[in-house]
């Protein structure tokens, strides 16, 4: 394939590319693909998350893209994005023996705060501090151990406490140094199908990312300004008006932005295996907040449980919707549908703005 000049997107070949020994073509469109992705990217992220990363770019050594807090990409600390033929990895990592002392401080001023910042992250988050042997003579740093290496939903206050103030009294040592990593992984077959709506989702995980950054930095986030609301207008439609050849009929008074609707989906085997449910492009108004808008988070009830890890995506080129499932709700799918079925979705806007949809058989 050859590199475009205009982002469009993380196509699977950008993903395949790093598992294929000695394709220097595929390896170098890979890494075009990705250098155009955290350009347009940085771009689109709001002016104070850009002040706080003065430099950005690609590592031909770890074969990764970041945003960076310091002039080189592992001087302080960075977000990075790793791609692998399995996933992208969204990371960050506190690296700087000076940033962590500083940092490490600060979290262990008050822990219970410091906790409560980390754990406002979703579940699927990893956090890892590692102890690091350095050495004296070539600055080189080898691995020792794993402080924590875990969910971030498994982190205590109490652990938090123990942690980070041993990760604060070792990395005071020469000899070792104490990283601190935030990763989440993103399927790359997911990754590949989302096109341009990369990058609202990972400028939201950045977005995500600033308390902890923040935290470690000592920075804080610029007041906006405050700006009025305007409500989009509501296009007038015929409540009797025709679906156009070949749409499926939709129950409820969905293209009004009714308050809710009832459709049967569909289910085929890729669609279990992979975790989405396909609606259609009349269902796609429902849930954006505007014209601009690429995924809305929706929660999910499905087996008498609830979820608020799924999202509802708009895809190209015709405004298709597809409901991404969380992990609960993808595991509830397998264990429920062979495929080859229907699916009952009941979706509604409760008076929050939140939208529920609720799953069940249609059998």
């Amino acid at each position: 394939m050859q590199a475009s000049k205009e982002f469009a997107g993380l196509p699977m070949p950008v993903f395949s590319a790093f598992g294929w020994a000695g394709e220097e073509t595929a390896l170098k469109f890979a890494l075009a693909q990705l250098q155009l992705f955290i350009d347009t990217l940085y771009l689109r992220l709001p002016a104070d998350i850009r002040d706080e990363f003065p430099s950005r770019g690609l590592s031909q050594e770890t074969q990764n893209v970041y945003l960076a807090t310091g002039d080189t990409f592992d001087k302080e600390a960075f977000i990075a994005f790793n791609a692998r033929p399995m996933s992208l990895e969204v990371q960050l990592g506190i690296v700087g023996k000076n940033l962590l002392s500083k940092g490490l401080a600060a979290v262990n001023k008050d822990p219970a705060a410091a906790h409560h910042i980390l754990t406002q992250l979703d579940p699927n988050w990893t956090l890892r501090v590692q102890q690091m042997q350095v050495d004296t003579e070539t600055g080189d740093n080898a691995h020792h151990l794993d402080l924590y290496k875990d969910s971030i939903n498994n982190l205590t206050e109490e652990q938090a406490r123990e942690i980070f103030g041993r990760a604060a009294y070792l990395n005071e040592e020469d000899k070792w140094v104490t990283p601190v990593y935030l990763s989440l992984r993103m399927s790359s077959e997911r990754v590949a199908a989302m096109g341009l709506a990369v990058l609202d989702i990972a400028g939201d995980l950045v977005s995500t990312l600033m308390p902890t950054l923040r935290l470690f930095t000592g920075k804080k986030a610029r007041k906006a300004r405050a700006s009025k609301a305007v409500k989009p207008a509501r296009r007038p439609t015929d409540a009797a008006e025709e679906a156009p050849p070949g749409e499926q009929t939709i129950t409820g008074s969905i293209k009004s932005m009714a308050d809710s609707f009832s459709y049967v989906a569909d289910l085929k085997p890729l669609h279990v295996r992979r975790g989405f449910i396909n609606l259609t492009p009349a269902h796609w108004p429902f849930f954006a907040s505007s014209n601009r808008t690429e995924t809305r988070d929706v929660t999910i009830v499905f087996g008498g449980r609830q979820d608020r890890h799924s999202s509802v995506w708009r895809l190209q080129p015709d405004d298709q919707a597809r409901i991404v499932l969380g992990s609960q709700v993808q595991e509830w799918l397998e264990e429920n549908f062979t495929g080859s079925e229907t699916i009952r979705v009941v979706a509604r806007r409760l008076d929050n703005d939140e939208i529920r949809i609720t799953l069940d058989s249609a059998a």
